[in-house]
């Protein structure tokens, strides 16, 4: 064997150049799963499609029921075990994320919305594309509205510029699979 393959670093990096391809293909999957549910809040709401799609990659990587708590990632595997989750999360006071488009739990209980409901695909999609078209009415349609969507600008300019880099990198991605 060589001295390239004993190191730890050089397995790691072997494993994640074979582990790549795959999750890719996951990613790409789940989202032409979840692609339809897409379709009517963006006509609704005037958003575009290919944006709304980047920014469910960005957030969730397509994963319906992917938790952020507090800045942590937490993948439930079902529905359920995600709506634990987010009740704990709620009942401890803490920020938390849900869904495909990572819903905040500011909007969550802004507007007393039942975690049941948040946490159901269809719904996370309408809920997030419309928090997105309200940034797009308030900034235009640009990338301070993409960057809002997750970072005010106001609190960490640097974080929303990097948001919104990243999301135009998606677009990107998924306007060449296409």
């Amino acid at each position: 064997m060589s001295d390239f393959l004993r190191k730890p670093t050089a397995l790691f990096f072997l494993v994640l150049l074979f582990a790549a391809p795959a999750r890719a293909a996951a990613l790409l999957e789940r989202q032409q799963e979840l692609e339809p549910l897409f379709d009517a809040p963006c006509v609704r709401y005037q958003v575009p499609k290919v944006l709304a799609l980047a920014i469910a990659r960005q957030e969730s990587g397509c994963h319906p029921w992917i938790i952020n708590i507090s800045g942590r990632d937490v993948r439930p595997r079902s529905k359920e075990e995600a709506l634990r989750y987010a009740q704990w999360a709620m009942r401890a006071g803490r920020s938390f994320d849900v869904g495909i488009m990572q819903v905040n739990s500011y909007w969550i209980r802004k507007h007393g919305w039942p975690l049941e409901q948040v946490l159901e695909p269809a719904n996370n999609v309408k809920i997030g594309v419309w928090i997105l078209a309200q940034e797009i009415q308030r900034h235009g349609l640009n990338w301070k509205a993409v960057a809002y969507y997750h970072t005010p600008l106001h609190r960490n300019p640097e974080r929303g510029r990097a948001y919104a880099q990243s999301v135009v990198a998606h677009v990107k991605k998924i306007l060449g699979e296409k």
